[in-house]
């Protein structure tokens, strides 16, 4: 149902970076809105609002009044038509009360007009909206975080009624490591379909910018129409580089989204984030 740097330069960009990484730090807001502590100078991560790898959804919220952008792309191959090269672009606004309101689109290819049979760049579009809620956690994001969303989204502009996901993401950050679960649900409204899935990392850390681990993704069919997938795999190896408000992150790694059952292919994801 889902379509889904040398280590020398790096070390070096760390070492330069720190402090003003450490003074840039957004300043956190407990559940209520209210200003808290900013995260300490020893663990300038960039908290529980976001997380290593677009497997994941936060489980924190992004800072009242604050917006986050997105930039990504996944690619992998072989994949279905026109799915090669698959953008992104997503935005996110902090709310009072631990609340996260988000919006944007992928492109998930492999659409083509039913009337023409012509590939069409609009079909392939699948803009989503989603809000989150940050259940638990401290405001620096250190220790348990609790949270939960709902995301709608569709494919194309041809009156597809879309599908909706509800989710929800444990996670648990300390200086030297950072592990998430996810689960989550879903409901395609043009069919009977319906999926689970869960999502799971971990990543250690030597410095507090940079997270080096794994992440997997498991979907399984709960209700799916012949000829259809009934499950599908991603995997690979994580790094993440945080710099203040700035966050380069990507996965090297295999997917079976898209193809044939039982098929496998290569997959790379990279994205950014910055807040503002």
């Amino acid at each position: 149902m889902i379509r889904m740097p040398r280590g020398g330069c790096v070390a070096v960009a760390i070492f330069l970076y720190a402090p003003a990484a450490i003074a840039d730090t957004p300043q956190s807001k407990d559940s209520n809105g209210t200003a808290a502590t900013a995260a300490p100078p020893e663990d300038p991560t960039g908290g529980a609002y976001t997380s290593p790898t677009l497997l994941f959804i936060p489980a924190g919220a992004v800072p009242a009044w604050s917006a986050r952008i997105i930039l990504s792309t996944e690619l992998q191959g072989p994949a279905d038509v026109d799915a090669t090269v698959r953008p992104g672009l997503g935005a996110e606004l902090g709310l009072p009360a631990g609340f996260t309101l988000g919006a944007g689109t992928n492109w998930v290819g492999g659409d083509v007009d039913p009337d023409t049979g012509a590939k069409q760049f609009n079909l392939g579009l699948s803009p989503y909206a989603q809000l989150r809620f940050h259940i638990t956690g401290a405001a620096d994001g250190r220790g348990f975080q609790l949270g939960t969303s709902a995301t709608y989204k569709f494919v194309g502009f041809q009156g597809d009624p879309g599908e909706m996901e509800w989710a929800i993401s444990a996670q648990y950050r300390v200086r030297f490591f950072e592990v998430g679960v996810q689960g989550v649900l879903g409901k395609d409204f043009a069919t009977t379909d319906a999926d689970s899935e869960l999502h799971a990392y971990a990543v250690y850390r030597a410095v507090p910018q940079l997270a080096l681990g794994g992440a997997t993704q498991l979907r399984v069919a709960l209700v799916s129409q012949p000829g259809e997938t009934t499950y599908d795999v991603i995997g690979g190896a994580i790094a993440s580089l945080t710099i203040g408000r700035w966050q380069i992150a990507g996965l090297v790694g295999e997917s079976t989204v898209g193809l044939n059952q039982g098929q496998v292919g290569a997959l790379g994801q990279i994205f950014g984030t910055a807040l503002f």
